[in-house]
């Protein structure tokens, strides 16, 4: 056993059954041709074989006087597969209107702490034939980049390839034997209070330096008023307590024409990206004479390892926090575009500058105050730390197959807590880019409009880039 790191702890203090902490990646595939009903019940029978269970999905939390109150992991050596892993029937007429509500309800029940924390459903019924995969992985256990190692690691390029796994299950191809080792029980054991106590200084003398390298390449970035600050975001209807229940709404768009608008005005695909993000918002809050005068801030995750979607899985968190002007008090998408190129430029040269530890210490002082929302009796600021995050998490750019079964589409259903009702996460795949967008179902009423936004934005987009394009030349 050993203490949850606090970067990962984090999740588990500030979660409330109002704010779930989990993630769910969707993936939907399409059966082979030739494919019968005997297909999904040797993928479950596959999906349930707890010898070939990854140790990190074996992992549990718990607490006791022994870790001096800090959540610790807990190693099960033996996990009822049937609570994690369910199979699911839509009900008809089985659209993807009803996976993507099948999905919201889904995310809204907390994981079990009793138990590894993860769940998966195997939902069927799909009126065109396909079927689709939902696990829900807590963020204490792995960041964006990780789940996406974990989601993909088990899939194949190769349609005729079998023995491909699902998230939390070791493929076959990396098995060293039949069967992996099972991990060993630790039953009773507990860390020491030799060890709390070192990894508390360890913690101390990295965090030691911070100060100094703060002072050398933050300070005067703050001081000539070139980053975005935490509290500087106005408050919208975004920034408000939420409820238990979720809305979910995903579509994707072709990346060659996000591509071709960064080309024409000298961007990156992930700005053009943003920047659909910032006009589908202001569109949204106008229709909701709800926009205000300031322009809203997003938190943008940037991975502190590398994001290789191909690399080896990891265990908890390794990213900063940074925060982007997104330009919504402009109705010209050439200058949103611009200022959010700016604003991510400065802020990435900043957390470049930073060491990994003080690049957290960064990022918890502009993830305080969404720690504070969730205190209970804790009123909400006037002014929210930042209104939303928006979060990018690489994936792989060749399709991938289940058994052969083609994944067809996937998304990411991510975090909603008090003062911040909406999260938007981009995941890119084959040649798309796939737009989740969760939302709590009282506070962000119509959440699928924003789906019609993005595209008008993108459209509107592109025919300013080219006469921009035209214009130079």
């Amino acid at each position: 056993m050993r203490l949850v790191p606090p970067t990962d702890a984090l999740y588990l203090w500030a979660e409330s059954q109002r704010s779930p902490a989990h993630v769910i990646a969707l993936q939907i595939f399409q059966p082979p041709p030739g494919a019968g009903p005997e297909l999904l019940d040797e993928l479950y029978a596959a999906m349930t074989d707890q010898d070939a269970l990854k140790p990190a999905f074996r992992r549990r939390p718990y607490r006791s006087p022994a870790t001096a109150g800090q959540y610790a992991w807990a190693m099960d050596d033996d996990v009822d597969m049937t609570l994690h892993v369910r199979r699911v029937a839509l009900p008809r007429p089985g659209r993807v209107r009803e996976l993507l509500e099948h999905v919201a309800d889904f995310h809204a029940t907390l994981l079990d702490r009793d138990r590894p924390l993860w769940q998966a459903h195997l939902v069927e019924g799909m009126a065109d034939g396909r079927f689709a995969l939902c696990t829900k992985m807590h963020h204490a256990s792995f960041d964006g980049v990780n789940m996406g190692r974990h989601v993909l690691g088990g899939l194949s390029p190769d349609p005729a390839e079998r023995g491909c796994a699902a998230p939390w299950i070791v493929p076959s191809r990396r098995r060293t034997s039949s069967r992996p080792p099972r991990p060993a029980t630790h039953s009773s054991g507990a860390p020491s209070l030799t060890s709390i106590g070192k990894g508390a200084l360890d913690v101390a003398t990295r965090v030691g330096g911070t100060l100094e390298a703060l002072a050398t390449s933050g300070v005067s970035s703050v001081r000539n008023g070139q980053l975005t600050l935490p509290f500087s975001a106005p408050h919208t209807v975004l920034n408000t307590r939420v409820s238990s229940a979720r809305r979910f709404a995903g579509d994707s768009w072709p990346i060659a024409r996000l591509r071709e608008v960064a080309r024409d005005t000298g961007t990156s695909i992930n700005d053009v990206a943003l920047t659909m993000c910032a006009g589908a918002l202001r569109a949204y809050l106008l229709e909701r004479d709800a926009l205000p005068r300031d322009p809203l801030v997003a938190m943008v995750p940037v991975s502190l390892s590398c994001t290789d979607p191909s690399g080896e899985a990891r265990d908890g968190n390794s990213w900063a926090a940074v925060l982007c002007n997104l330009g919504t008090d402009t109705a010209d998408d050439l200058t949103r575009l611009r200022r959010i190129n700016c604003s991510m430029r400065r802020s990435k040269r900043l957390m470049s500058e930073l060491d990994p530890v003080t690049a957290t210490a960064v990022s918890g002082a502009v993830m305080g105050g969404v720690v504070l929302n969730t205190l209970p009796g804790v009123p909400l600021p006037p002014r929210p730390a930042f209104n939303l995050v928006i979060s990018n998490v690489p994936a792989v750019a060749t399709p991938l197959y289940l058994d052969g079964a083609e994944m067809t589409e996937t998304y990411p259903v991510s975090v909603v807590t008090d003062g911040q009702a909406l999260n938007i996460t981009l995941v890119s795949y084959s040649d798309r880019l796939a737009f989740g967008i969760t939302g709590c179902r009282r506070s962000v009423p119509h959440l699928q409009r924003l789906l019609a936004h993005l595209e008008h934005t993108l459209a509107d987009l592109e025919k300013a880039a080219a006469r921009h394009a035209r214009t130079a030349s």
